[in-house]
């Protein structure tokens, strides 16, 4: 573990977006939030924003507010739209960095943080993309270890970097999620941001989890990726 006082780190804060997902989400939510309690980096700020109807999210973060620095916010507006909520995730931390972590993935490794903020300290780094690998929803087993790499076919789907859990970047960018998409939100914000910064910092380490499973978003709106391929064929003028 490095020493935290010897350089001056930039503040961070984890977004985690929520929502019930047809009752799964509270399991979820508590395997995202004890990998963020086992951490060995600790001065970061979590900032839940939840979908939710019911109160289901709410009495999860409630078990780790004297644990882990929580800014819990329930979000009524665009109900259904995971770029919003990640947006406004963003929108309403306090981080100088910013960290995705969707609440059906999870953070592998216990330095994940540690090692992610540690690239921040150099001002060369806009955006970082770190290996992630993939479990089930019982986090049964792990598989399909996946180091990231820049494609300029990441706009026709080819997305050789993995969900957007696997991302950090400066707040101060003001590069967002595009909220007209679901299923190519995380390509296009990669493509938004390699434009405009260059390339990511990659980390080959594995140190995010996503989670497969059957009420994941991408699972049910699978249907929709020639339309939001075409869509931003036409944003980017390509």
């Amino acid at each position: 573990m490095m020493d935290q006082t010897e350089i001056k780190l930039p503040t961070l804060s984890v977004c985690i977006p929520t929502w019930d997902q047809n009752g799964l989400g509270p399991s979820f939510l508590e395997d995202a939030l004890n990998s963020l309690v086992r951490q060995t980096y600790k001065e970061f700020q979590v900032v839940i924003t939840d979908h939710s109807v019911t109160d289901v999210m709410e009495t999860v973060t409630n078990k780790f507010t004297d644990v882990l620095n929580i800014k819990y916010i329930r979000n009524e507006e665009n109900r259904g739209n995971g770029p919003h909520n990640t947006n406004f995730a963003i929108d309403n931390s306090d981080g100088e960095i910013v960290k995705i972590l969707f609440h059906d993935d999870l953070l592998y490794e216990d330095n994940s943080l540690e090692l992610i903020i540690n690239e921040f300290t150099s001002d060369d780094v806009v955006w970082l993309v770190t290996g992630c690998n993939h479990t089930d929803a019982d986090k049964g087993k792990y598989w399909n270890d996946m180091i990231p790499y820049w494609s300029m076919s990441i706009l026709d789907g080819v997305n050789t970097i993995s969900s957007p859990s696997v991302m950090a970047f400066r707040k101060n960018t003001n590069i967002r999620f595009d909220e007209s998409l679901v299923m190519m939100m995380d390509v296009d914000i990669y493509y938004n941001l390699h434009s405009n910064y260059g390339l990511p910092k990659i980390l080959p380490n594995i140190l995010v989890t996503n989670r497969v499973h059957e009420n994941a978003l991408s699972w049910k709106f699978d249907w929709k990726t020639k339309d939001e391929k075409i869509y931003l064929r036409k944003k980017y003028n390509l």
